[in-house]
């Protein structure tokens, strides 16, 4: 769930990825590496034959899936989303472990669109996300409410601030 802050002239929300979740991740992401030690390197095989074909598969497997839990505690998106009345901008920061700050700012004028999108999961019940489209066509989703009332609550007070 999104931090969020709110005043009478301003919203933001806030979302993180911990260091922690992030160190965890990475870790977690070397384990499948040993599944082509122990299949390739270690046998010291000494030439290509038809038998290899199953270990250079399940190597490859392997090596996209901790390749994947790798990038996802690197690339983990750190954003923070700011609507300011008193200047009438949206300010977009994000972040990631191997990306330095950046900041976008739109004008209110430049919203294009603001919606709520359901994510629909087998093992949880649903969730509820702000999405805002601006006109340069950069799409920003924050928030992962439990409840449709929270997003729509928020997204009631977007629109009222943007006026």
């Amino acid at each position: 769930m999104p931090q969020v802050r709110n005043s009478d002239d301003q919203i933001e929300f806030t979302e993180r990825v911990s260091s922690g979740w992030r160190i965890f991740f990475f870790l977690v992401g070397l384990f499948p590496f040993l599944a082509p030690y122990e299949l390739l390197v270690r046998p010291n095989w000494q030439e290509v034959s038809f038998f290899m074909i199953i270990p250079i598969i399940i190597s490859l497997g392997a090596i996209a899936v901790g390749g994947a839990f790798m990038l996802a505690g690197m690339l983990g998106l750190n954003q923070s989303l700011r609507f300011e009345a008193a200047s009438r901008t949206v300010v977009y920061v994000y972040e990631t472990a191997l990306t330095s700050v950046r900041e976008k700012r739109y004008k209110f004028g430049e919203v294009a669109h603001i919606e709520i999108n359901v994510h629909d999961w087998e093992s949880r019940p649903s969730t509820y996300g702000l999405q805002v489209t601006f006109t340069d066509g950069r799409k920003v989703e924050v928030g992962s409410f439990a409840k449709k009332d929270d997003a729509e609550q928020y997204l009631g007070r977007i629109e009222k601030l943007i006026g």
